[in-house]
């Protein structure tokens, strides 16, 4: 059987690794619609899995992926219906995405996942995104336009521009320049620490279309309805530092913390599996 290749995109601090820790241990001990295949050997490269949620139980955050880091986590899963899964899951620091859009450059190791990818998994922290909502209009009024703003905004990206241009440069190594909507590979956007933002129990489609509007319009006429899905994620369900020693996630266990808000706006769904087992629905191996 052939291993579906994932794609997980994410700059630094999106939450790529607290997902990761929490994933694991929902697998162990709280499956959903994934769980652990009990009828295959559990790979032996899992320790960093480990590391990360043995942080968790004892309350505090845990440590980014390392700048440099590219190395593959091997999951061997099934879903509800018994399909045995392989997935192989990317850890890298957030940093090297950054450097592919500075660099308009994709590193080898990304070039072979982008080639082969069945699907793209978008870890997005909307809460820390750079966006120029207002330029327009403090253009054409003259108004609050400081000199030193210029100068910022030469280093910082609008969000919608930044995301627009990786995603072009990545489509483009991946051969994706079709001028039909995408159907693969199929793309998750997840709205990572979904806690941290005031939604009105809006869906997550609705979230990013009033943040990164013209991210979202270019997502839209890219990817066809049918293969892409917009969640939000709250790993942890909270804020952890490094020594918060959280009560709650001692006694209970962090497999009790952390939800997503599905497409359809359901909030504080605990099955953290389901966007992944969203966007492995349907492969053909």
């Amino acid at each position: 059987m052939r291993k579906p290749v994932v794609l997980l995109l994410g700059g630094p601090n999106s939450g790529k690794t607290h997902y990761a820790g929490q994933l694991y241990g929902r697998l162990q001990r709280k499956p959903g619609m994934l769980k652990l295949n009990s009828n295959q050997t559990t790979p032996p490269n899992l320790s960093a899995l480990g590391e990360v949620l043995g942080q968790l139980e004892n309350g505090n955050s845990a440590e980014h992926t390392p700048s440099e880091t590219w190395s593959e986590i091997t999951l061997n899963l099934v879903d509800d219906q018994g399909q045995e899964l392989q997935l192989n899951w990317p850890d890298y620091g957030g940093e090297q995405l950054k450097e592919v859009f500075k660099n308009r450059e994709v590193p080898e190791n990304w070039r072979n996942k982008l080639l082969n990818a069945d699907g793209w998994f978008v870890l997005i922290r909307l809460s820390s995104e750079t966006v120029y909502s207002d330029a327009i209009d403090k253009l054409k009024t003259g108004v609050g336009v400081a000199k030193s703003s210029s100068c910022q905004r030469a280093v910082n990206w609008d969000a919608n521009a930044y995301w627009i241009e990786t995603f072009q440069i990545l489509k483009h190594v991946a051969g994706l320049d079709s001028i039909s909507s995408l159907t693969t590979p199929r793309l998750a956007i997840l709205l990572s620490c979904y806690d941290e933002l005031t939604t009105t129990d809006q869906p997550p489609l609705e979230v990013l279309k009033a943040k990164l509007p013209l991210f979202e319009s270019y997502l839209s006429s890219t990817w066809h309805e049918s293969a892409i899905s917009i969640w939000g994620l709250s790993s942890l369900g909270k804020s952890l530092g490094s020594s918060t020693n959280d009560d709650d996630f001692i006694d209970e266990g962090p497999e009790y913390h952390g939800w997503v808000c599905t497409p359809d706006g359901k909030s504080n769904d605990g099955d953290l599996t389901k966007p992944l087992a969203w966007l492995l629905k349907n492969y053909d191996d």
